[in-house]
């Protein structure tokens, strides 16, 4: 280590010689100007058409449920009750991590979480159907699978941003270099 500080004391005039070409700082400068691009807009809309299409799904599944298609037997109201907390505590979990990604504007994210609150009007229309009619397990099937569903979709979603993230990061990166 001495020896290299020897070497850059003794050096230091041809080392300090050395300028920027010129309109380095402008460029520079320019760089820092650029903004930082967060989420794509049309990542946004493939987020969206996902949860409409699953949101579609959902209707068809209910839709056969209702024709007489048989799905595995459930347990009782109160194993629907902890049901519901699990699923909404999950969901609450994956709410909070959306909300913390940052997005290139407000109106970004106002769509993406209006599509996952569709999701929650169809959840409040299922939770009425089961208080209209507790013990029958159609209902109980479907509210289940739209949790299922709505986890994983949420997953998805949080998937693509953290690749988002990912991507815009390692570009800036590469533009910084």
């Amino acid at each position: 280590m001495i020896d290299l500080e020897k070497h850059i004391r003794d050096q230091r005039d041809q080392l300090d010689s050395d300028q920027p070409s010129k309109g380095h700082e402008a460029r520079f400068l320019k760089k820092l100007d650029k903004p930082v691009r967060r989420v794509n807009f049309r990542h946004v809309m493939q987020i969206a058409a996902s949860i409409a299409i699953i949101l579609a799904s959902a209707v068809v599944l209910i839709q056969q449920n209702k024709s007489g298609s048989k799905i595995a037997e459930r347990e009782t109201t109160t194993s629907v009750q902890e049901a519901d907390m699990y699923f909404t505590s999950q969901m609450d979990q994956r709410y909070d991590q959306i909300r913390e990604f940052s997005f290139d504007n407000a109106e970004e994210k106002a769509v993406l979480l209006h599509e996952l609150e569709d999701l929650d009007a169809f959840q409040q229309q299922l939770l009425e159907d089961l208080e209209a009619n507790p013990g029958d397990e159609r209902v109980i099937n479907a509210l289940i699978r739209h949790y299922q569903i709505k986890l994983d979709v949420m997953d998805q979603i949080i998937v693509q941003l953290n690749q988002l993230k990912t991507e815009t990061k390692n570009q800036n990166e590469n533009e910084s270099v």
